[in-house]
């Protein structure tokens, strides 16, 4: 999910928007991430100051940096996207 998509003035309404087309075309689930690309890749490259950054992973929370780096790489790829 873009931090521009809900940083928007009506952002909220674009978000409830988009969870609403998902649903009606079928999905069945979601689960969000509202952080930044850039925070994920910065938290990547320095771990040490992001110890805490939780994240959502296919139904289960984890701390990103004790992650894979496959699966961080994963995560940053799927965070932003462009409406």
């Amino acid at each position: 999910m873009s931090e521009v998509l809900i940083n928007k003035t009506d952002g909220l309404q674009r978000f409830v928007s988009l969870i609403d087309r998902y649903f009606a075309a079928g999905g069945s689930q979601l689960q969000f991430n509202v952080v930044s690309r850039k925070t994920l890749i910065d938290a990547q490259n320095n771990p040490e100051k992001y110890a805490n950054l939780l994240v959502r992973v296919a139904g289960y929370s984890a701390y990103f940096t004790q992650l894979s780096k496959d699966v961080q790489k994963d995560i940053i790829e799927r965070t932003e996207e462009k409406l």
